[in-house]
């Protein structure tokens, strides 16, 4: 049952819910095509400068736990809650605003993380208020709607940066994996000051998709924290109070002690469900432009920007096609059906992607349309086996960030070492078997 609330304050909370979702996309997608040249700005490898999704995956990881114990039992008003949204998101932008100002890897780390932990306490908190005012039934429909607009941000964010990347094809100075190669372009006076002619003219304006991006999460924010003080009603939602005869609740004891043979094996294989998962996406967010421009195609940056906006296209469609897909089949034929999807275009990347640019672009799509369906169907297969409502609802938001925070990094190690970027899809390839594997014994849990 839902109390009286003003329309249009809802509705306004409801485009500032999607936007500040959409921001969370933005900030993740700049990193992709922004991360060679965040490399040169503060001086590390390109293997190294995948550890930005790391420190940005502990700093989510710390916001499940930390707005999992505050918002609920500390905010209990409305406006309180909107308060810690506007207050996040806000400081998220001021971080992303200040990432391509930053020269010392030392700090870039803390600054990223400091903007993921920021991004997902919104992130979290969000979904929270949506499922607080419109109770779990009512609001599915506009949760499928705040995972949209993130898929909707990674696109966005790949065609921001796009306008501000170089014309010429990269050289080593991009590309190389040595200290020596990102060097070639410095040279050396007298007295051996370092002097850094033409590397700084092939750096890109990364600073300016940064601001824009900045820009928007900081709009959202003031936009939220006027929403918050005017203290306009807001819809919330009460159970009816139901008392459900005895056995009734014994036969439901029942039935769930049934179905739940080992809980634990079950919760621990979800884990790694959505470890694999989420670090799989992670490679192609983090890895799809660097192949384009450092790859065996050596593309322009901004068709390697082209290859990026096509994976987050799909991903985009995906998630809108599953809003569609999850009224008519089972959470379980759409994982094994997105899982079978992302087996087969992996293998198709590992046959084509080095030698066929077309099919190279096939795959990638086809890879960020299926992976984009795992998520959402995961966490409704889950919620059938289990109840969510409490501490097991942050399994997926810890493996999850697990992926993202794991994956790239050895992603990269992968890519600048012998086995060469190739290397990518032979692991999303192995990965995506052993995810078939994976769900099929859950199914036997």
């Amino acid at each position: 049952m839902i109390g009286t609330f003003d329309q249009g304050s809802f509705y306004a909370y409801l485009c500032l819910a999607w936007f500040g979702h959409m921001c969370h996309g933005l900030a993740i997608s700049i990193l992709g095509p922004a991360q060679p040249y965040l490399a040169q700005n503060v001086g590390v490898l390109n293997e190294q400068i995948n550890f930005i999704w790391t420190g940005r995956g502990v700093g989510s990881c710390l916001a499940a736990i930390m707005t999992g114990l505050v918002f609920k039992s500390l905010l209990r008003k409305k406006w309180q809650k909107l308060l810690f949204l506007g207050s996040f998101i806000l400081c998220a932008g001021v971080f992303v605003g200040l990432v391509p100002w930053v020269s010392s890897f030392s700090i870039l780390m803390p600054a990223l993380l400091v903007a993921g932990f920021s991004s997902s306490c919104f992130n979290v908190g969000n979904c929270a208020l949506t499922v607080y005012m419109l109770g779990p039934e009512r609001s599915a429909p506009y949760m499928q709607a705040l995972n949209a607009f993130v898929g909707l941000g990674f696109m966005f964010g790949s065609l921001i940066v796009r306008p501000f990347l170089p014309e010429q094809a990269e050289d080593s100075s991009i590309c190389g994996n040595s200290k020596e190669q990102m060097m070639t372009n410095v040279t050396f006076n007298e007295e051996g000051n370092v002097y850094v002619d033409e590397l700084v003219e092939t750096i890109p304006a990364i600073v300016w998709p940064f601001l824009i991006i900045a820009s928007i999460h900081i709009f959202t924010g003031l936009a939220i924290f006027v929403l918050a003080i005017s203290k306009c009603p807001l819809p919330e939602y009460k159970e009816k109070e139901e008392k459900p005869d005895a056995e009734l609740c014994n036969k439901t004891e029942k039935e769930e002690k049934n179905i739940l043979k080992h809980p634990y094996i079950l919760l621990f294989l979800s884990f790694l469900f959505f470890t694999i998962s989420s670090g799989t996406e992670g490679f192609f967010i983090s890895q799809t432009y660097t192949f384009g421009i450092c790859g065996p195609h050596k593309m322009m940056p901004t068709k390697a920007a082209s290859l990026t906006t096509v994976y987050f296209s799909c991903f985009l469609v995906g998630r809108l096609s599953g809003v569609f897909l999850a009224s008519r089949l089972q959470p379980h034929v759409m994982i094994i059906g997105s899982q079978i999807g992302c087996f087969l275009s992996a293998f198709l990347l590992v046959m084509t992607a080095s030698w066929h640019i077309d099919a190279l672009f096939i795959g990638t799509g086809a890879i960020g349309f299926c992976i984009s369906l795992q998520f959402a169907s995961g966490f409704s297969w889950l919620a059938k086996q289990v109840d969510m409502a409490g501490k097991r609802s942050s399994i997926p938001s810890f493996g999850g960030n697990s992926g993202l925070l794991s994956f790239p990094p050895i992603a990269g190690a992968i890519f600048f070492s012998w086995i060469g970027p190739i290397g990518i899809y032979y692991l999303t390839l192995g990965l995506s078997g052993f995810h078939i594997l994976l769900f099929l014994s859950m199914l036997k849990v």
